[in-house]
């Protein structure tokens, strides 16, 4: 599996909104999205608020492939379901929802059930 390197990550986090687009079967990836991502260590996750109803998400856990950009970053990427089992990766992309979005009262809403149910990890490709 492919990693973020250190730079990718600080650019991506730099930026507040992640430009995400799910794979669909024939590949093809017409819809854009910004959403919100953050790091964990090496690591990068998204959410989505709506789950399954959000127009990417679906997608996303169907194909498991898409393409991001942020700031001077773009990438193919796959997807990977965080399991809610995993508590100690869920537990901190909560505090890093927490600290990188503190000033929007939708931070604590990212990081608490049914939200943090949706968690994905996006891995480079």
């Amino acid at each position: 599996m492919s990693s973020w390197s250190s730079e990718e990550l600080e650019e991506i986090n730099a930026e507040v909104y992640l430009h995400l687009a799910a794979a669909l079967p024939d590949g093809s990836t017409p819809k854009w999205v910004d959403i919100w991502s953050v790091p964990v260590g090496d690591r990068l996750f998204v959410r989505s608020f709506n789950g399954v109803g959000g127009g990417w998400f679906g997608p996303a856990l169907e194909s498991g492939r898409g393409r991001i950009t942020a700031g001077r970053v773009a990438r193919d990427v796959t997807f990977v379901v965080v399991p809610v089992e995993d508590e100690q990766t869920n537990a901190a992309v909560d505090v890093s929802f927490r600290a990188k979005y503190a000033d929007s009262p939708y931070a604590e809403t990212m990081s608490t059930d049914p939200v943090r149910l949706n968690t994905l990890e996006v891995v480079p490709r």
